[in-house]
């Protein structure tokens, strides 16, 4: 499993710009993500809090005018990391940040090149397959839950159920019979509603792989944690984008995979 660090990129271009205090109780990283060679707002990049031990214990995704808000979850210190396509990703701090802290920064993240044969692109920026799907799109909205590649890296040591474990509403099934043919069956996702359970619809790069109808959805029969960029889950039927169709009324997962 590749590390955080692997990407990182110092020293930073990143500019402290102030800490105040807030009469309400908090401990917050805010500010605004900019291209250094531009100064233009950077949209929908990912931004998170490390802890020292370089555990993430915050994430989210910028706004379209490249601001952002973490909420610390205890005061204490904190890396802050910065990944978008077609930038250098960062990493800076420590950042202390105390019991009713608010500390404001500007960042300055560094274009990454993108080479073609024999062409040189200097003022425009392709779209990464994520944009075009409508990924951070629909992120933005705040539906449903949001997996980037680096969280799968992180969480899913031997399985794509792994980094699925903490989501609300869905439970990881990994019992296997004793015996027979499905003595060493993939562990199944199942969908908590009330009392009941469902099987989740699972699509892969929007093609439907499994339905649920009839037989358990097992995602690490399809894929590995080394084949995904990004993962969707929506647990609410009111959550489903009208994109993808939940074909026995139940949950949707959506499963990006990498383009190599």
């Amino acid at each position: 499993m590749r590390s955080l660090l692997s990407n990182m990129v110092l020293p930073a271009t990143l500019a402290f710009v102030g800490a105040s205090v807030s009469p309400a109780s908090a401990q917050t990283l805010r500010g605004t993500i900019l291209d250094s060679a531009t100064g233009d707002p950077v949209q929908l990049a990912y931004v998170g809090l490390l802890e020292e031990g370089q555990e993430l214990v915050v994430a989210a995704l910028a706004a379209n005018d490249g601001s952002f808000t973490l909420d610390a979850p205890a005061g204490g210190s904190y890396f802050l990391y910065v990944h978008r396509t077609g930038y250098e990703p960062l990493m800076d701090g420590l950042f202390d940040i105390g019991p009713d802290g608010v500390f404001d920064v500007r960042i300055g993240l560094k274009p990454r090149p993108i080479e073609l044969d024999s062409v040189t692109v200097e003022t425009s920026r392709m779209k990464s397959p994520l944009e075009v799907a409508g990924f951070y799109d629909r992120a933005l909205m705040s539906q449903g839950h949001f997996l980037i590649r680096e969280e799968i890296e992180r969480t899913a040591v031997d399985r794509v159920t792994d980094a699925f474990r903490n989501i609300p509403r869905l439970e990881i099934n990994a019992s296997r019979l004793l015996s027979g043919p499905n003595v060493m069956q993939n562990p199944a996702l199942v969908m908590r509603r009330g009392i009941e359970q469902c099987n989740p619809t699972l699509y892969i790069d929007r093609a439907i792989v499994a339905s649920g109808v009839v037989e358990p959805v097992r995602p690490d029969d399809f894929v590995s944690p080394a084949d995904i960029e990004a993962v969707e889950i929506y647990t609410r039927q009111s959550q489903i984008p009208v994109a993808f169709d939940p074909v026995n009324d139940c949950g949707v997962v959506v499963i990006w995979t990498r383009v190599r």
